[in-house]
């Protein structure tokens, strides 16, 4: 259980490292209050690179960039104009800038601390998860460790070839399953291509329904088909992995038969019987134990029903008595249980 949970943890670091990316401590500061080093990016031109441009690539950039018609471009005849324009769009496409990368960072820090309040308040099953996971992977990889070894020592190349397809149309599956999982809350362009084969129950209620608003209403059943695809390969993957070792196994098996000595057969058959006659031995310990434990019950069943018959409630009632459950014991002894089956 251990190893398995810190092959996990492993696997989840080198995860996580693999998504994470370079940032600065202060990037809140910089935009929301002007502390540490800029980590904000634009395009647009300071003043000073406004004032160091031509008339001519201001005019163009105007144009291009920000929209200017030929005739308020001809209107500005000095350069100061021009430049006082350019400066000024340039400073609203920067404001602009500034306001969305406030808002991704505002959106993002909300979405730290959701995600911070769900792992603290949900603690206790975020555990029980990891440790389910933990489980099935550790059972996942020994399972696959036991498969090479097994086609090790039996030396199946198609056997091999066999869990190899298995492993990945297992990855397959993990990928299909986390997609599904995920295109609950975002899409991406690394989700499995899944195809779309909508179901819509209102084509099956008449035309008038399927030409109303409920038309629009299905069901993609197509992740479906998907994993039922995925399920039918893998177990006719198991299959075929299990018939190349069942022939390896009988090859090496025959392999071995034919190298062997006469006084190695001999042995081996005489062990064979020898196994076969102490399983027949505990076979016959086993059912008579078991007789005399069913004859046991029967007589203290029987013993039961005598009490109850006569019950001995004083020492004078016992005494007048005594003949009687002697009588009656008798005949329930003489009597043959196995004609009750």
């Amino acid at each position: 259980m251990d190893v398995g949970r810190s092959r996990l943890r492993r696997l989840i670091a080198l995860l996580l490292l693999a998504l994470l990316t370079p940032t600065s401590a202060w990037e809140w500061a910089d935009m929301l209050g002007g502390i540490g080093p800029a980590s904000f990016q634009t395009k647009t031109l300071s003043m000073q690179e406004v004032q160091s441009m031509r008339v001519r690539d201001i005019k163009r950039r105007l144009g291009r960039t920000h929209g200017y018609a030929a005739d308020e471009l001809g209107r500005m005849l000095d350069k100061k104009d021009l430049i006082q324009a350019l400066a000024f769009e340039e400073h609203k496409e920067r404001e602009r800038e500034t306001k969305e990368f406030k808002r991704a960072l505002m959106t993002r820090g909300i979405v730290v601390a959701l995600i911070a309040v769900l792992v603290v308040l949900g603690w206790p099953l975020w555990e029980q998860l990891y440790a389910v996971a933990s489980v099935n992977f550790v059972v996942y990889t020994d399972r696959k460790w036991h498969e090479v070894k097994r086609c090790t020592e039996l030396r199946s190349g198609m056997g091999a070839f066999g869990i190899l397809l298995m492993a990945i149309v297992d990855g397959l599956q993990l990928w299909l399953s986390a997609s599904i999982l995920l295109s609950w809350f975002t899409s991406s362009k690394y989700f499995f291509p899944t195809p779309s084969l909508p179901f819509r129950p209102a084509q099956f209620m008449g035309d008038q329904v399927a030409s109303g608003p409920l038309s629009k209403y299905g069901l993609n059943i197509g992740p479906m088909a998907v994993s039922w695809v995925f399920r039918f390969v893998n177990g006719q993957l198991e299959s075929f992995t299990g018939r190349a070792l069942s022939r390896a196994y009988q090859k090496q098996k025959k392999s071995s038969r034919d190298t062997e000595s006469p006084e190695e057969r001999a042995a081996r058959k005489a062990a064979r019987k020898a196994a076969k006659k102490a399983a027949r031995e505990d076979a016959e310990r086993k059912r008579q134990s078991d007789q005399e434990a069913e004859e046991k019950r029967r007589k203290e069943e029987a013993e039961k029903a005598t009490s109850n018959l006569f019950p001995t409630e004083s020492q004078a009632e016992r005494g007048n008595l005594e003949e009687s459950r002697k009588a009656f014991q008798e005949q329930v002894e003489s009597f043959n249980l196995d004609d009750l089956d």
